[in-house]
């Protein structure tokens, strides 16, 4: 990768998980639960909108190709775990599963119970107990129509979970899509694995006696490591899907189902930037997805090879107006990078601003609507926010792996205030 590309890894960890991450935090008010009256019923995540019931189940997946470099052993390969959400029949709405499973284990480890902590608030009691529930049934029957469903591959953001976007992964089950969702092991928060590990981040202090521009370098280098074997994780979880897909094997819940023509990288944040640079990677992928991942103040996506080849959706909120660690000029320099990219990208891309009360970097994911912990304001604020980011990544993903018209990318004015561009050459 470029020395640029560098750069936008650095921003990217840097400027969004920093500022926008920060902002996401300082605007939580207390809870009912944090403030210690346990009173309060669990929060219930949003019906699934969907024909489908959900089913989910999890695979640990070992890519030979590349070695485990941060394993005590020496031996060990990159070991992923992958979990599929896919549709059932939508018999019995009131089934429900874990929220999180490995919640206990998390629980059991001070050092991961502080991560996640941080992540959910005093809803992780709620989680570990077993009083906030998914749509998700482990292991159920898969629906027997259509023959094939289309695939997403998701990525989660720095130091999140994939679990944490339960309701945008549901909603898109539930209308017929296979969700892979990708524990990006040593950026996501924490990985609980079959045998009984749970692996957090990694974590790699400076030596002393740097200078700054060698604490830079350092800084540059690790940050291409993280966002290349990210994209890296979804090209091989493609490819293995793919692989047993066509094995007809009893291991593997989904064999034979599967269209492997019709799938798409979708992620958030820095999972934003796994995708596009996965579907840079891959032409396999025949969409891609940035959930507000866009790197500013450098450019829009990570640069590699010859570009994309697929039509692309960034959907992001509206930044206007919040603190940014970066001066007027650089905005500036920033937007026209932007255009720039945008342009070259496929007929058919689309940037998507979404401008609604209480729409935050971390709206596409469950945390608010956790947060909000029953409060009348702060929980319509957020299951509108999570209905409208649900409903334009759909839009998108119908158009290009379901051959739709594109539905709210034509006519957004159900959710007012949403600027849709078109893009592409």
């Amino acid at each position: 990768m470029t020395g640029r590309n560098l750069m936008i890894i650095v921003l990217l960890i840097g400027t969004l998980t920093n500022i926008y991450g920060q902002k996401d935090k300082e605007n939580r008010t207390p809870t009912d639960l944090q403030s210690g009256g346990l009173k309060a019923t669990a929060p219930a995540l949003p019906v699934p909108s969907g024909p489908f019931g959900i089913g989910r189940v999890g695979y640990e997946w070992i890519d030979p190709s590349r070695p485990d470099t941060y394993s005590a052993n020496h031996d060990a390969h990159r070991d992923l775990m992958v979990y599929l959400w896919y549709p059932t029949p939508r018999t019995d709405t009131r089934r429900t599963g874990l929220y999180l499973p490995g919640a206990k284990q998390m629980d059991a480890d001070p050092e991961v119970q502080r991560r996640v902590g941080d992540e959910f608030g005093d809803g992780w009691r709620l989680i570990v107990s077993g009083d906030l529930v998914s749509h998700a049934v482990e292991n159920a029957p898969v629906a027997k129509s259509p023959k094939h469903f289309p695939v997403v591959v998701f990525s989660h953001g720095l130091g999140s979970i994939g679990f944490a976007y339960t309701s945008l992964i549901e909603d898109l089950v539930s209308h017929g899509y296979v969700v892979a969702s990708i524990e990006h092991t040593y950026t996501a928060m924490a990985v609980v694995f079959p045998d009984g590990r749970v692996v957090t981040p990694h974590q790699e202090a400076d030596p002393a006696g740097l200078t700054p521009e060698q604490r830079f370098q350092r800084m540059q280098a690790s940050a291409g490591l993280t966002i290349t074997e990210g994209a890296r994780d979804v090209v091989f979880v493609l490819s293995k899907m793919t692989e047993m897909n066509g094995q007809n094997s009893h291991d593997f819940a989904l064999s034979g189902r599967l269209d492997v023509n019709r799938v798409a990288a979708m992620g958030h944040s820095s999972g934003g930037a796994f995708a596009t640079l996965a579907c840079q990677m891959d032409q396999r992928f025949k969409a891609c997805v940035s959930l507000d991942g866009a790197l500013p103040p450098v450019a829009a996506f990570p640069e590699y090879g010859k570009g994309f080849t697929q039509p692309v959706l960034l959907l992001e909120i509206d930044h206007s107006g919040q603190p940014k660690g970066f001066d007027a000029a650089q905005e500036a320099e920033y937007m026209k990078k932007k255009e720039a990219q945008l342009n070259v990208c496929p007929i058919g891309s689309y940037d998507v601003v979404l401008k609604s009360a209480g729409l935050i970097h971390g709206s596409f994911s469950d945390v608010p609507l956790l947060f909000a912990n029953g409060k009348k304001t702060e929980t319509e604020e957020a299951l509108y926010n999570l209905r409208a980011t649900q409903a334009f990544t759909r839009s998108f993903l119908d158009k290009y792996l379901n051959h739709e018209t594109g539905g709210l990318l034509n006519d957004p004015s159900k959710y007012p205030g949403t600027i849709v561009t078109p893009y592409g050459h």
